[in-house]
C-alpha cells in the first residue's frame, strides 16, 4: 500500500493511493489541471485511477470532481447524503451509474482491497471517513470532524497509517480576525479537530502496527506546522509514549507530500 496527500487544507483536499492493484483518490478538491501536475510530479497517471472517494461537499473536498469525472469513467464512491447534497447545477452532468453509494459501518469489498466507512461529525450533509484494508495492512483516513467518539476507537484502532486532521491552535484561532460565528462552528463538534484534540484521539488509535501518522488540514491562518507537531510530541510525551516509533509528517497545502510506503 501506497499514500501521497497531494494537497491538504482549507483550500483544496485530494490524497492518492495504491492499494492491491488499485489506484484511488480520497477526495478531488484540486483542480483538474492541479491533480494531473502533482500527480506527474510524483510519477503517478491520472488515467490509471480506479475510483475517487468522497468524505463531503464542501467545495474544498470536490471542487474537481466534475471535470474529473467528465474526462475519466471512474467510480465515484460516497454517502446517500453526501450525494443529494451535491449541487445539482453544476454536479448533475456526471454519468449517474458512475456514483456508488456506501453506508456507514459496512465493509465492502472493491476492487482488490476492503474498505470501512465510518462517520464523521462535521456541518454537512453525512461525511464519512475511511480505513481501508489490504490484508493485514490498513489506512485510516479522517478529516473535518470536530469530535469523534469512544464507541467508533475499536473499528478504526492499530492502523498501519494514519491521515488525521490537525486543524488549529486554539489560541490561534481565538485570537485570530475571524468573524466570532465562524470561531464557534470550527470549535463546535460539528467543526474541525485542533492539533490537542488530534494528538489525544491518535494516542487511542495507535498500536503496534502504526507507522505512519500524517496531520492533515492544518489551517493557514490558525495553525502552523511547528505547533501542530510539538502537540503530538508533547501529548505523546506526556502519556510516556516515544513518538519516535513513528514517522510524524505535516501534509500541506501547496505540494504533496513524500510518498508513504506501507510494508
Amino acid at each position: 500500500m501506497k499514500a501521497i496527500v497531494l494537497a491538504s487544507g482549507s483550500a483544496a483536499n485530494a490524497t492518492y493511493i495504491e492499494i492491491g492493484n488499485s489506484k484511488i483518490l480520497i477526495d478531488c478538491g484540486l483542480s483538474y489541471r492541479q491533480l494531473v501536475y502533482r500527480l506527474k510530479e510524483k510519477n503517478k497517471d491520472l488515467n490509471e485511477l480506479d475510483a475517487v472517494f468522497i468524505t463531503h461537499e464542501h467545495a474544498d473536498h470536490v471542487a474537481g470532481l466534475r471535470v474529473l469525472a467528465k474526462n475519466h469513467k471512474m467510480k465515484i464512491v460516497l454517502s446517500e447524503g453526501t450525494y443529494n447534497a451535491l449541487d445539482k447545477r453544476y454536479y448533475g452532468d456526471i454519468d449517474n451509474d458512475l456514483f456508488m453509494i456506501v453506508k456507514e459501518n459496512e465493509t465492502l469489498e472493491l476492487f482488490d482491497f476492503k474498505v470501512l466507512p465510518f462517520a464523521i461529525y462535521h456541518d454537512a450533509a453525512q461525511p464519512l471517513g475511511y480505513r481501508f484494508i489490504e490484508n493485514n495492512r490498513s489506512l485510516v483516513y479522517v478529516t473535518d470532524t470536530g469530535y469523534f467518539p469512544i464507541k467508533q476507537y475499536e473499528n478504526l484502532r492499530n492502523a498501519d497509517c494514519y491521515i488525521i486532521e490537525s486543524n488549529h491552535e486554539v489560541e490561534m484561532l481565538l485570537e485570530s480576525s475571524r468573524p466570532w460565528q465562524l470561531k464557534r462552528r470550527i470549535l463546535d463538534d460539528q467543526g474541525h479537530l485542533s492539533n490537542d484534540d488530534s494528538a489525544n484521539l491518535l494516542l487511542n488509535l495507535a498500536g503496534e502496527n502504526t507507522k505512519y501518522i500524517v496531520l492533515a488540514h492544518l489551517s493557514r491562518e490558525c495553525n502552523l506546522e511547528h505547533l501542530a507537531l510539538n502537540a503530538y510530541k508533547r501529548a505523546f510525551y506526556d502519556q510516556g509514549v516515544d513518538i519516535s516509533l513513528y514517522k510524524l509528517i505535516a501534509a500541506k497545502q501547496n505540494e504533496p507530500s513524500e510518498e508513504i510506503i506501507i510494508e
